[in-house]
């Protein structure tokens, strides 16, 4: 890691996403988790653009910083709506010379009728790498279904992982609950970093929303540098979940560099 980038570790920046990833280092990263908003989804921040150009413009602006400081072993991740996914995928992360991995489907099960579609049950996640990453398959194997026990040819640890990953959605009762309007579940997040980095690897989060990727990186020893616009979800959401999680762990809020 370079000096520059260890300077800025383990920190929750309370700011835009770019002054943070325009600091770091060309190549610095180890893996990149990119909850962005979504397009006229759910919550004020889906809803500060205009247009889809608009929208696609400033993904592509977030995007190519992330591709600059990711390493030549490093992994991206992102998120996006069933809406708006296909055109992010073609219109703004093809155009850059990393390998495109996997569409992953979060099912988590649960969802709201419609007359005039299927009900949705899912969200969406590219993978996409940089040419020398290697998944740590044997870190998230799942277990097989029932039946077949005696088979040799199947792995005591568990079958390999799929692109379609079952975790249900945070309710009110759960533990790891926020009040964050779209929090996603903490499960999905670790999975992303035991299968695409190791141990005092560095993780960058661009939009840290509730700080579900965050708990992950601390639990399971990785470096992280994360930063959220918002000011509520800073004071209000993350910072105390830390806290109350970890206690006085060293990591502090900046607002600025």
């Amino acid at each position: 890691m370079s000096l520059e980038a260890e300077r800025l570790i383990n920190h929750v920046y309370q700011m835009d996403c770019m002054k943070v990833l325009q600091e770091l280092p060309t190549a610095s990263v180890d893996l990149i988790i990119a909850d962005p908003p979504y397009y006229r989804m759910r919550g004020d921040f889906d809803f500060v653009f205009q247009t889809v150009c608009q929208y696609l413009s400033w993904c592509l602006e977030w995007v190519r910083e992330c591709h600059r400081i990711l390493k030549p072993t490093g992994a991206f991740y992102c998120w996006g709506s069933g809406l708006m996914i296909d055109k992010l995928s073609v219109e703004v992360l093809d155009r850059f010379d990393w390998i495109k991995r996997n569409l992953i489907v979060w099912n988590y099960r649960t969802g709201r009728p419609a007359k005039a579609a299927y009900r949705i049950e899912t969200e969406f996640l590219w993978f996409y790498s940089n040419p020398l990453h290697v998944i740590n398959h044997d870190v998230i194997r799942i277990p097989y279904d029932p039946g077949g026990e005696k088979d040799k040819r199947k792995n005591p640890k568990g079958k390999t992982c799929g692109n379609v990953w079952e975790f249900s959605r945070i309710k009110p009762n759960y533990k790891e609950a926020t009040k964050h309007p779209t929090q996603k579940p903490e499960k999905l997040a670790e999975r992303m970093i035991l299968a695409s980095s190791n141990i005092g690897d560095l993780v960058v989060i661009p939009f840290a929303g509730s700080g579900s990727e965050i708990v992950p990186c601390i639990k399971n020893g990785r470096n992280f540098i994360a930063s959220e616009i918002n000011d509520s979800y800073v004071e209000d959401i993350i910072i105390p979940r830390l806290k109350t999680q970890f206690g006085n762990e060293d990591f502090q809020v900046k607002k600025r560099l």
